[in-house]
């Protein structure tokens, strides 16, 4: 049994360990204690000092090159696009100042934008594939889409690419009355909206990505894939396709980028370009380069993402 004696030295043993614990902290330990306190805070204070000196160096290293790249842009992208006729391709959720930005530097370039078309949501919706493979079938004749287009959103793909670009030779087996039917019946399902009324048929496009976020990953996986095969029949019907998206969609963990599941398909990065960084002045002017080079037959990956293959394209390179 546990008796009184138990009790009194368990109770005088407590009081002499904190009898020692405030002896020790009050004597010997103090002043280590206080030493080291000091000197961690010291040390804290001066990497917190150092931390917001690298971010004031980076902020001020970022302005600088964006006023670089804006200064020289003008010089970087005239006459790289003299003749050429762009269309402009535009995936739900792109950025106006995006597209605003886009369609300024083809024209700096020397482009003409034959036409600006918008993507609906349901261009790319997985339960509206039916849907858009009974449009497509409807006015795939008119503009002699490939007998080989079978699938619903390669058929959709190819519709459109052959209703606004003019194809590699500038070829006229297609009459305008035509395409502009097939284009009216892709506006008539609320697939795509187009400007202007009567788009001159372009050589090569611009396809600007948005964030891509379904209600599940597989839904998003299908969304995406439905604009990688847009952009293998946009490349396919002209002298090219870049796309580019703005830096502020390499989030995986928010959406997926379309710009980088460009870069994942092996077959459609090998002819198509991609630009991650089109909403920098340098990005813009990546995007123009990389179309140019299209021309030539010449695809790249460019950006500032972990997945581009450079920041912007080799001019040296001979076109």
């Amino acid at each position: 049994m546990i008796d009184f004696r138990y009790h009194l030295v368990s109770i005088v043993s407590i009081f002499l360990a904190l009898a020692v614990g405030i002896v020790l902290g009050a004597g010997p330990l103090k002043g280590d204690i206080g030493a080291r306190l000091t000197e961690q805070m010291t040390a804290l204070r001066a990497e917190k000092t150092q931390l917001r000196t690298d971010l004031d160096a980076a902020r001020r290293g970022a302005s600088a090159r964006d006023n670089f790249s804006s200064a020289v842009a003008s010089s970087i992208m005239k006459d790289r696009l003299t003749g050429k006729t762009v269309a402009l391709v535009i995936a739900p959720g792109v950025d106006a100042d995006l597209v605003k930005n886009t369609t300024a530097s083809l024209v700096a370039a020397g482009a003409k934008v034959g036409s600006t078309v918008t993507l609906t949501d349901a261009w790319a919706d997985p339960a509206k594939r039916t849907f858009r493979n009974t449009v497509a079938n409807r006015f795939a004749a008119l503009v002699k889409a490939p007998q080989g287009a079978s699938g619903p959103d390669q058929l959709a793909a190819a519709v459109l690419a052959r209703a606004i670009l003019a194809g590699t030779d500038r070829s006229t087996d297609r009459p305008a009355s035509l395409t502009n039917a097939a284009l009216d019946g892709l506006k008539a399902g609320d697939l795509v909206t187009v400007a202007p009324d009567q788009i001159v048929p372009s050589s090569s496009v611009v396809f600007l990505g948005g964030p891509v976020k379904g209600s599940t990953q597989a839904d998003t996986d299908a969304r995406l894939a439905a604009y990688v095969q847009l952009v293998g029949s946009l490349d396919a019907g002209g002298s090219g396709a870049v796309v580019a998206t703005d830096s502020t969609t390499s989030d995986p963990t928010q959406f997926a980028d379309l710009v980088a599941a460009v870069r994942k398909d092996s077959e459609v990065s090998k002819v198509a370009s991609t630009v991650d960084d089109a909403d920098l002045s340098m990005g813009q002017s990546t995007l123009v380069l990389a179309l140019m080079q299209q021309y030539s037959d010449i695809a790249g990956q460019y950006g500032l993402a972990a997945d581009a293959k450079a920041i912007v394209p080799d001019t040296t390179v001979k076109q």
